[in-house]
């Protein structure tokens, strides 16, 4: 199960909370859905990878209230959650099989509705971090940072794929240093 997180509503589309929302757009857009359930407070998706099954969720709750959709899901492990982060540079990525929220509202909401930390998650650098976090976060991409942008999203893909295939470990050796230019 992968949760990518963002805001809805269409004024948050290409703002850089949203990175969550365009991973799965990017994902979904290379690996059509067999399925789709849109619920009160989420959209699933069903998706089959080389054979393999992902459910990707969309939470429809503004994000930091992210944690509010698994009061309604029964999980049978724990989910891969796709988030910004303002403390990576654009063009990073960074997978981690557990941790704090980092201060990402969106996330803590996770950790408090499944009461651990330990679930993994794919970190995109949105960063350069700034004083004012609320209006930078809630700013959309520049023309040039989109193409940037497009190409994280794409190894956010392949990344994902990669730690299904082959393990979290193998996933994070290959990609965690990576940086696209």
């Amino acid at each position: 199960m992968i949760v990518g997180l963002g805001n809805p509503g269409p004024q948050y589309v290409f703002t850089r909370h949203n990175v969550g929302f365009l991973f799965l757009d990017k994902f979904l857009k290379k690996y059509p859905p067999h399925f789709e359930r849109k619920e009160k407070l989420y959209t699933l998706y069903s998706v089959a990878v080389e054979k393999m099954p992902f459910v990707l969720l969309r939470p429809l709750t503004f994000m930091n209230l992210s944690g509010e959709i698994f009061k309604h899901l029964k999980l049978s492990s724990l989910p891969m959650v796709v988030s910004d982060d303002l403390d990576l540079p654009l063009g990073k990525i960074r997978i981690k099989q557990k941790g704090s929220s980092g201060g990402h509202k969106g996330v803590q909401s996770i950790i408090d509705a499944l009461g651990t930390n330990e679930f993994p998650r794919l970190r995109v650098g949105i960063g350069p971090k700034t004083s004012n976090a609320v209006d930078f976060v809630l700013s959309e991409f520049t023309d040039d940072e989109m193409i940037k942008l497009d190409k994280v999203l794409e190894l956010s893909v392949e990344a994902v794929v990669e730690s299904a295939k082959y393990g979290l470990r193998y996933a994070m050796n290959k990609f965690n240093g990576m940086k696209v230019v």
